[in-house]
């Protein structure tokens, strides 16, 4: 028995070696460079498009034998800007080896080296990619050609590569650098595994996906899956919906995505209309980071970037890398964008947003329905017009917002107890970016706010602004709590430049303060003078008083200075009036004795000629002159 078993074994690997034999007979005299021509006619025929082979063409033996072709390109549509569709420094195509003893090549993995892949679409939408017969195909003249529809690919690999994609419609052009890219298949009818590294206009991508068989996609049998993972600028991503063409509109239906800490739901169809794209969408997220929103426009400003003429957006605080205002020219959308959670950048959370919006001919309008936010409410409208040279108008209202948590999404934190403020802003602009937004706006900025404990930071951040409070403050470094009666910022803006006549404000139970100046927007410069008012009954340290503090400088960092010829002189005047026991001096030099307006009624537009005087009692400490609760309750709508 064992005997007999033997002579089966040697039998089954004699046969097995024959034909392993004949396998590399047969291979070894299979010159592939025979097939090269009627391989391309084949091609020619079934596309009408060119394939061009400039290198030699390798069959390298094994048990899986390769083929190696280099210099290889395949050819564009006529209106297609480039020359190539495809052009890859080298192709290898592993086949099987048992079907080339019947001089059939039947392709396991094919894999293209340094590929340069140029996608792109006319203004009718038409894809380059788009193949159609030259010819009606005549009879097959060789083997080759005759087995040539019956190849099949089990595996696609690309390393190395660059993919373009331009889009006519809408003048987008991106860019996918392509480290390696693997797409798995067992056959047309199974689904698709893919792998992907690299990077998409300049953000690393790296992803896995799982696909709908590719005989659905070709033969349109949709909804066709797609469900893809992985990392996206080192942040968490996942995209799963059902792709479909349904006259000849692009449906992404039940989108479910997360990026980072955002994530989204909804619908997206794209349809054609002429040479005109329309996007529709309707998108929900439970919750919405504005930490990752920047990679989302990520490839919009790296092409803003290189199509700057010259770098000197840099030197600018607001941006001035140009807008992609062309695509507002080229698409029509319209769709609605809902958050239940706005998620600040420190990972604070401030309330709902609630977008719609309309894009046609090139103007873009959007509104912000009123909307829990801040721990008050904000609604607005925005629009941006592609036409010309570009123009924006935004008009935002904003009540009873928590003065902490609006001082959070500015980047700056701090304890604040109440503080209600109003933040309204009404500004027009032109230009294509948003620094010629801001050197061009004429409007209105203001912002007040009501009364608040502040108190002292345990390491108070060392800003422009925590210069000047200390330089007008002499109690801000003793006293553990500020009592912040208002503050108003309003700024009167007429082409890039406020104007600052006493418009903004702060008072607290000690004292006042008011500034006057420029801000500069086109320039980026400010210049404003504050000057302090002491109450009544207050005592004064007198080395600690400056009489005027001057803000000046650069957006990015402004100087802060004291007028020492002002100061030395009110300082000298009020210590002659300390040593006489005369305050009058004082009053007339730091205290509002002769304008009992309010700083804050003031600096929201109110006159003093307009107030009635205040008795001194009225200023006394804790008891600020009536006329700033009649201002700021009509302020705050009471």
């Amino acid at each position: 028995m064992r005997r007999t078993a033997l002579i089966i074994l040697a039998i089954a690997g004699g046969a097995i070696a024959l034909v392993l034999i004949a396998a590399a007979i047969a291979v070894a005299t299979v010159d592939v460079n025979t097939f090269v021509a009627p391989l391309q006619a084949q091609v020619k025929r079934a596309t009408g498009r060119d394939l061009t082979l400039q290198g030699p063409v390798e069959l390298k033996l094994s048990l899986e034998p390769k083929l190696v072709a280099s210099n290889v390109a395949f050819s564009n549509a006529p209106w297609a800007h480039g020359n190539a569709l495809l052009s890859a420094k080298r192709v290898e195509a592993q086949v099987a080896l048992l079907p080339l003893l019947k001089r059939r090549f039947e392709i396991v993995q094919l894999t293209l080296v340094e590929p340069i892949i140029a996608l792109e679409t006319d203004s009718a939408g038409r894809g380059n990619w788009e193949l159609g017969s030259a010819s009606t195909p005549s009879t097959p003249s060789s083997p080759v050609a005759a087995a040539a529809p019956a190849l099949g690919v089990g595996t696609l690999e690309i390393r190395d590569g660059t993919l373009t994609m331009r889009d006519a419609t809408s003048a987008i052009m991106r860019t996918v650098e392509i480290q390696s890219l693997v797409l798995h298949a067992q056959r047309g009818g199974t689904p698709i595994d893919a792998k992907f590294k690299g990077s998409v206009d300049g953000v690393p991508v790296a992803v896995s996906a799982e696909l709908g068989p590719l005989d659905d996609l070709l033969n349109h049998r949709f909804p066709y899956p797609v469900s893809i993972s992985g990392e996206i600028a080192g942040r968490n991503a996942t995209l799963a919906t059902k792709y479909a063409q349904v006259n000849g509109a692009t449906q992404l239906n039940e989108v479910n995505a997360t990026f980072g800490n955002t994530k989204v739901q909804g619908s997206v169809v794209i349809a054609k209309t002429g040479d005109r794209a329309h996007y529709t969408v309707d998108l929900f997220s439970p919750s919405l980071a504005l930490a990752d929103l920047p990679i989302a426009g990520a490839a919009v400003a790296a092409a803003a970037d290189k199509s700057a003429a010259k770098p000197a957006h840099d030197a600018y605080t607001i941006p001035d890398a140009p807008l992609p205002l062309d695509t507002l020219r080229k698409v029509d959308a319209d769709g609605h964008v809902h958050a239940d959670v706005l998620v600040l950048r420190d990972g604070e959370k401030v309330g709902k947003l609630d977008v719609t919006f309309v894009l046609r001919n090139g103007v873009l309008d959007a509104d912000v329905a009123p909307a829990q936010m801040f721990g008050g409410t904000i609604q607005g409208h925005a629009n941006v017009s592609g036409e010309g040279a570009g123009a924006m108008k935004l008009k935002l209202e904003g009540r009873d917002l928590d003065l902490g948590m609006v001082l959070a999404a500015t980047g700056t934190h701090r304890e604040v107890r109440g503080g209600m403020a109003r933040v309204s802003i009404d500004v027009a602009g032109h230009g294509s970016s948003p620094h010629q937004w801001a050197a061009s706006m004429s409007g209105t900025v203001l912002v007040a706010v009501g009364p608040a404990q502040l108190p002292k930071p345990k390491q108070p951040a060392d800003t422009s602004v925590t210069r000047v409070a200390s330089a007008v403050n002499p109690f801000r470094e003793t006293d553990s709590i500020t009592e912040l009666k208002c503050a108003v910022l309003r700024l009167p803006i007429t082409n890039g430049v406020a104007h600052v006549d006493q418009s903004i404000a702060a008072e607290t139970n000690k004292l006042a303060a008011t500034a006057s100046g420029t801000v500069d927007f086109g320039h980026e410069m400010i210049d404003l003078s504050v000057r302090p008012q002491f109450r009544e009954g207050i005592a004064i340290e007198i080395p600690q008083v400056a009489d005027l503090v001057r803000l000046r400088g650069p957006f990015r960092e402004p100087q802060v200075t004291i007028d020492s010829t002002r100061a030395a002189a009110s300082v000298a005047r009020i210590g002659a009036a300390v040593l006489t026991g005369g305050w009058s001096v004082l009053g007339e030099t730091l205290l509002a004795q002769g304008n009992p307006t309010s700083p804050c009624a003031i600096a929201l537009g109110a006159k003093a000629s307009d107030q009635r005087a205040s008795a001194p009692a009225a200023n006394a400490p804790g008891n600020p002159p009536s006329e700033i609760g009649r201002a700021l309750g009509k302020l705050f709508g009471r």
